[in-house]
């Protein structure tokens, strides 16, 4: 249902945050991956990904490796990270939130430079030129945005006593 709910929300809510760069488009759709990794496990939480992805795989495949590998990072290292410790807890949350935002912005600098070549014929000196300005604010800003949400949908989830992985 997670999987379904994400790519509803890829697919309904894409707009872009970046000035100049257009390409970089916010989609809410890791905010269900990460309520599937913190309630279930970072497993649950990658498949969610994973499954969204793998149906929008035909509309744009450079594009959907690029969302997948950005999504299931942040989603599995915030579910691993919350759920390493015990008892649901905001700050616990936001600590592991910063983290998957971290990795997913040092895994896509990288990962961009191969996608953007691949998808938009982009030379390695053009997409440097974006890392600074575009791709790594975009990355942090769309983890934040997706933490938020995850967060306010599933902290009074946990309160409430809805089983979590263990």
């Amino acid at each position: 249902m997670l999987a379904a709910i994400a790519y509803l929300l890829m697919l309904a809510v894409k707009f872009p945050i970046i000035p100049g760069a257009q390409f970089l488009k916010y989609d809410p759709s890791d905010a269900a991956g990460l309520v599937a990794g913190i309630l279930y496990g970072p497993a649950a939480g990658v498949a969610v990904v994973a499954i969204k992805d793998l149906l929008f795989l035909a509309r744009n495949p450079f594009g959907i490796v690029a969302d997948f590998i950005a999504a299931a990072t942040f989603v599995g290292v915030t579910a691993w990270v919350y759920l390493r410790g015990s008892g649901a807890t905001a700050p616990r949350l936001l600590w592991a939130a910063a983290f998957g935002i971290a990795a997913r912005v040092l895994v896509l600098i990288p990962v961009n430079f191969v996608i953007l070549r691949l998808q938009f014929g982009m030379p390695p000196e053009r997409v440097a030129g974006l890392l600074l300005p575009a791709i790594v604010p975009f990355n942090g800003l769309k983890g934040l945005m997706n933490a938020a949400l995850a967060f306010i949908i599933v902290m009074p989830l946990v309160r409430r006593g809805i089983p979590r992985a263990a």
